[in-house]
């Protein structure tokens, strides 16, 4: 059955292909046993602006070599991030994610597409984001923009003027789009869900607040029967008993983990690039000058063993909340598995 714990079973791999999944000992010219350990499903990470000293935006030149040191983490698919840059930033760094994501990483974790992470956000919920590069929504800039690579989803503020037609025109060349950087009201986001809106990008962090009498974006999430949320499980973006709360009104196929992580992670303390912005990392904590916080240095593996300790789910579904459901929101079947 799905979504329960073998206490014994077998992972047949011919190459780099699982071939077979059984219950039972399998024959095999090798047999490598691991007592005490569990063999999941790869994690998808749909919000990585960087880790091990890479950053996607500024050199994704380097990617290739993120994409191996994220095997490690247990990531073994992601979407690279991009948070709101200047056009000529975009032009530059989206072919060559393009190409990239066509090559394959047959040595590293796989890049499934692009994370647009704006630039058609609310400038008061900016976060780390560049003010002076977030736009208004402009149909025709996110046309050029999707020309550019396989964006596979768009983080947008569902209250500008005009964010239902951006909303349209992404979901009709099969892009996912989430509210994001936003102050949208209760009402407003909940309509933007009855709509194109399918998820909502690192809950609870710039965005409109969850309040008794506002609810806001947080609660609209809440309160719809669809729309899936991504949320960083570090104990620093959100209490652990917060995200036990979203654990409890979402659930594991409507709750999912990002690390939005940066340069800095996998790093020690020092300076690192964001875009175009310049992160300081103490303390284990990534901040911009002026104290914002500015991504995390978190990775899956870290964030599964996180969520668990936070809410204290089955280990069957901290790991939907890292593959199953991530993959699911993006359409994405045949991410890689191990």
């Amino acid at each position: 059955m799905d979504h329960e714990v073998w206490q014994d079973g077998a992972v047949l791999l011919e190459g780099s292909r699982i071939a077979e999944v059984s219950r039972e000992l399998l024959e095999a010219d090798e047999v490598h046993e691991y007592p005490g350990c569990f063999i999941t499903p790869g994690f998808v990470d749909l919000q990585v602006n960087g880790a091990f000293g890479v950053d996607v935006a500024s050199e994704p030149g380097r990617v290739p070599e993120l994409s191996r040191r994220l095997l490690a983490t247990g990531a073994t698919s992601y979407l690279p991030a991009l948070i709101s840059s200047p056009l000529a930033l975009y032009r530059e760094t989206l072919p060559m994610l393009a190409s990239l994501a066509r090559e394959g990483a047959p040595d590293g974790a796989e890049v499934l597409g692009i994370h647009l992470e704006g630039p058609f956000i609310n400038a008061h919920k900016k976060g780390a984001h560049q003010e002076a590069y977030v736009v208004p929504a402009d149909v025709g800039l996110l046309d050029e923009l999707l020309d550019l690579g396989p964006v596979r989803m768009l983080t947008l503020a569902p209250e500008l003027e005009g964010a239902a037609e951006l909303a349209k025109t992404a979901a009709r060349r099969g892009v996912v789009v989430c509210a994001g950087h936003s102050n949208a009201t209760f009402e407003l986001a909940y309509g933007a869900f009855e709509g194109e809106v399918a998820g909502v990008t690192h809950l609870f962090n710039a965005m409109s607040p969850l309040h008794h009498r506002e609810p806001g974006l947080p609660g609209a999430a809440f309160a719809h029967p669809r729309v899936a949320c991504g949320i960083i499980a570090d104990g620093r973006h959100v209490h652990p008993e917060v995200v036990a709360l979203a654990f409890r009104m979402l659930g594991p196929d409507r709750l999912y983990l990002v690390t939005d992580a940066i340069a800095a992670a996998g790093m020690g303390p020092g300076e690192y690039s964001l875009a175009t912005r310049r992160v300081y990392l103490e303390e284990g904590v990534p901040k911009l000058e002026d104290g914002t916080l500015a991504g995390s240095v978190l990775a899956m593996d870290e964030a599964l063993r996180n969520v668990l300790a936070f809410t204290g789910c089955t280990v069957p579904e901290a790991a939907r909340m890292a593959s199953a459901t991530p993959a699911r929101l993006i359409g994405e079947e045949g991410a890689r598995d191990a």
